[in-house]
């Protein structure tokens, strides 16, 4: 946990009296426990338990997995901007802690904008939660960890809601959000995941705006002039065309970029051999039309589709993309620049050709995008040369909150 000295104060100092009563620190990643201090060495009252400060110690309680060695925090590590934590490729999960997934754990950040799933009038798919968009909310996306056998690896909600009646919380947790008496285990059950939503939806880290890049939209800062070039690549459609996903502009209500347009693309990320279901070559995880999803399971069109994640704070949520194939930002920025132009950088090399976009059915690697920067032929000039790569890098290194800082307004003073 971090020191907020001038914000939430109240929160920081009803934390650790919380954690304690749970017989838990509060989790930075993996399986490492990180003690709770008080933001300040000046006693603070210590005020009543409130809906947000029970979402959280619920988002850290390991205690609530069937290994009892898994909590939320353990694959969203707040140093990580809730995203993996560093140094891991995917955590492993449930009973025994020996299962891998087949995703990395993205962001959960900058989401209060997100919506639920849906096709716009172009038919184009946006909104909805986790890389595939099937859960609709948060609440409904924080029901998915908690049964999932690769992660808490609980059986049911009956097993998850006896965990939540054992925490010395739940006299609290069942008053403040309106539990009955006799409360059912589906609704300790929807009790819970609504607490967890509440805590990502009313904490301020969750939207801190704050920065550099914010700083300079406040003009209190100014990019260096590797910074600046490297926004221009990121708006020039010709060049990056990063903005064309990951949107850049302040609204015109006057709202701050969240660098996301909550859309998807098929990039084409080579196979991630780490993964262990990667072992079976019939495997693949094709994103919108499955297999986690299947309600668009006959969409061929939509195959090879992820959730386009936001930007800020992408400098510390390593590594990237749906499958962590990539370990560096840096490495990232480069796939972007080389792939088509230098194909066998990335792909297996197959019969004396590359076997390009590898981690789809060959029937569906037409699916893959090609817009710039993409779209080159092999050993074509590049659109972004080292220095452009390394200028992106740069001005994306921008968008890293300041995590022992106050939150910023979510939008920019005109």
């Amino acid at each position: 946990m971090r020191d907020h000295p001038t914000r939430s104060t109240w929160r920081f100092a009803a934390l650790p009296a919380l954690l304690t009563a749970l017989g838990l620190s509060a989790c930075g990643g993996g399986d490492t426990d990180v003690a709770v201090t008080a933001p300040d060495a000046t006693p603070v009252a210590v005020t009543a338990v409130t809906r947000l400060s029970v979402g959280e110690a619920m988002f850290n309680d390991k205690s609530l997995s069937a290994s009892g060695q898994q909590a939320c925090a353990s694959c969203h590590a707040t140093p990580a901007a809730h995203a993996d934590p560093a140094g891991t490729l995917l955590p492993l999960g449930g009973a025994a802690m020996d299962r891998q997934g087949t995703r990395s754990s993205p962001s959960l950040l900058y989401l209060a904008a997100n919506a639920a799933f849906r096709f716009t009038a172009d038919g184009t798919p946006r909104g909805g939660f986790t890389w595939d968009g099937r859960a609709d909310t948060r609440q409904h996306q924080a029901s998915g960890p908690l049964l999932d056998a690769s992660e808490m690896a609980n059986a049911s909600t009956a097993e998850v809601a006896a965990k939540v009646r054992s925490t010395a919380l739940y006299t609290d947790f069942a008053r403040l959000y309106g539990l009955p008496a006799a409360a059912t285990d589906q609704q300790v059950f929807d009790a819970l995941t609504l607490a967890l939503a509440t805590y990502q939806a009313e904490d301020p880290d969750y939207l801190l705006f704050n920065s550099k890049f914010d700083q300079v939209l406040d003009g209190k800062a100014t990019l260096s002039a590797q910074e600046a070039r490297g926004l221009q690549i990121f708006n020039a459609p010709e060049r990056g065309n990063c903005a064309s996903c990951h949107t850049s502009q302040v609204g015109a209500d006057g709202s701050r970029p969240l660098f996301t347009n909550f859309r998807y693309a098929a990039l084409g990320v080579p196979r991630n051999t780490a993964i262990t279901a990667n072992a079976d070559a019939a495997f693949f995880d094709m994103g919108l039309c499955g297999p986690k999803r299947t309600d668009l399971a006959s969409r061929l069109d939509l195959c090879g589709q992820f959730k386009v994640p936001t930007l800020r704070n992408v400098a510390v949520t390593a590594p990237y993309f749906h499958n962590a194939k990539v370990a560096t930002l840096d490495e990232a920025v480069r796939f972007y620049a080389t792939r088509d132009i230098d194909p066998g950088r990335w792909y297996p090399v197959v019969d004396g050709r590359p076997d390009l976009f590898d981690d789809l059915p060959v029937a569906l690697r037409g699916n893959v995008v090609q817009t710039a920067p993409f779209g080159l032929a092999p050993g074509a000039a590049p659109r972004l040369s080292a220095q452009d790569v390394a200028d992106l890098s740069a001005f994306l290194r921008t968008l890293t909150d300041d995590f022992t800082a106050p939150a910023g307004s979510a939008t920019v003073a005109r």
